[in-house]
């Protein structure tokens, strides 16, 4: 018997936290996702099958902090065009496999998947895609309707776990949902991070800055604006397009080492406010100099709440980040207050998936 996972692919954040969750579960796990999810998916060693399958578009960027919307409504409306043969193939896939429970972080095609094979639901977020789709700026009233149809997908979860920094989850089993934070735990002590932790081969004694952005390194050049801050040392993700300054060092999607030893070994963090890196901040927890929210992404307003309430931060304008000005928002942060630590809830979250699938099929109606 087994679980099938589907896994929000549009950036690195829905796996990184469900990682923990699906290889601490001790079950075959048929991990299905696509994107940029899947390069770090690869990875499971643990998974029984690893499958690249349409769970949807998520948000169609232009860059880690530009949502393009038209083209998110063009990639959506073709998603639910074909989520018929989709579901029809995932169905006869799953029953194959003797699926007997459905995972979701948190695809709305997921929910119906098990809907129709008779399984639970369980459902992992920090926010819907249907309550990202009906408040993108700017869209037009086609997107709405598409929103529905998602929503009334997510509706249909068994149980669910509602994470912080988001919104739109209501509907998702309010029956029988808990509130927690998720993260990848790190693999080694804060010291052993720090020592091993790759600099830079001009770094020097100069504080660390990891500078992780989703997976969009490779649309985001950082190597003047590293240049520009020569008090600080900075390991980013992704090609650089002139030879990097001798305080930047740039490493592949593709690294392989794991990310939240980096952010654990860091004296800073320099991102955006995305789920992934703001937990794994959570741990130390390692200081965020976070960029100030375009107001194109719904769920940034929640992320900062939860970032200023649960980390030692400092907010980067735009026009701040853009321009290079990094230094003084990244001293603000290193010299903030740490609030009181975040508890990570996987191995909680890895049982609830076990007790779930021991309760296997749902009661079909007469």
């Amino acid at each position: 018997m087994s679980v099938f996972a589907y896994v929000s692919g549009h950036g690195f954040g829905h796996w990184t936290r469900s990682q923990p969750v699906l290889a601490g579960c001790g079950l075959d796990v048929h991990v299905r996702t696509n994107m940029r999810a899947l390069r770090l998916a690869r990875r499971a060693d643990w998974a029984a099958s690893l499958s690249e399958v349409d769970v949807g578009p998520g948000v169609v960027q232009r860059g880690p902090l530009d949502v393009d919307v038209p083209a998110t409504v063009t990639a959506l409306e073709a998603h639910l065009e074909r989520w018929p043969a989709l579901l029809e193939a995932e169905v006869q896939a799953a029953r194959a496999a003797g699926c007997r429970l459905v995972y979701a972080d948190a695809p709305p095609v997921a929910c119906a998947v098990a809907e129709a094979l008779g399984v639970p639901a369980l459902i992992v977020a920090n926010f819907s895609w249907s309550w990202i789709y009906a408040n993108l700026r700017d869209a037009p009233p086609v997107l709405a309707d598409l929103a529905r149809r998602c929503h009334d997908a997510e509706a249909l979860a068994t149980s669910a776990l509602h994470l912080p920094g988001g919104g739109g989850l209501a509907h998702l089993a309010p029956g029988d949902a808990r509130a927690c934070a998720l993260w990848r735990p790190a693999t080694r002590t804060p010291e052993e991070a720090r020592a091993w932790i790759p600099r830079p081969d001009g770094a020097g004694d100069r504080p660390l800055v990891i500078v992780s952005f989703g997976g969009y390194g490779d649309v985001l050049d950082v190597t003047e604006a590293a240049a520009q801050n020569p008090d600080y040392a900075f390991l980013g993700f992704g090609p650089a397009s002139t030879p990097p300054p001798v305080n930047l060092r740039l490493l592949p999607h593709d690294h392989g080492l794991p990310h939240q030893d980096l952010v654990l070994g860091a004296d800073c963090v320099l991102a955006k406010p995305g789920y992934g890196t703001v937990a794994e901040c959570y741990a130390r927890p390692t200081p965020m100099a976070y960029v100030e929210p375009s107001g194109a992404f719904p769920e940034h307003p929640r992320l900062v709440e939860t970032i200023e309430r649960s980390l030692p931060c400092a907010r980067l304008s735009l026009d701040d980040f853009r321009a290079g000005r990094w230094g003084p928002a990244l001293e603000r942060a290193r010299v903030a207050a740490a609030p009181p630590r975040t508890a990570n809830a996987a191995a909680e979250a890895a049982a609830w998936v076990r007790a779930w699938h021991e309760r296997g099929a749902l009661p079909r109606s007469p």
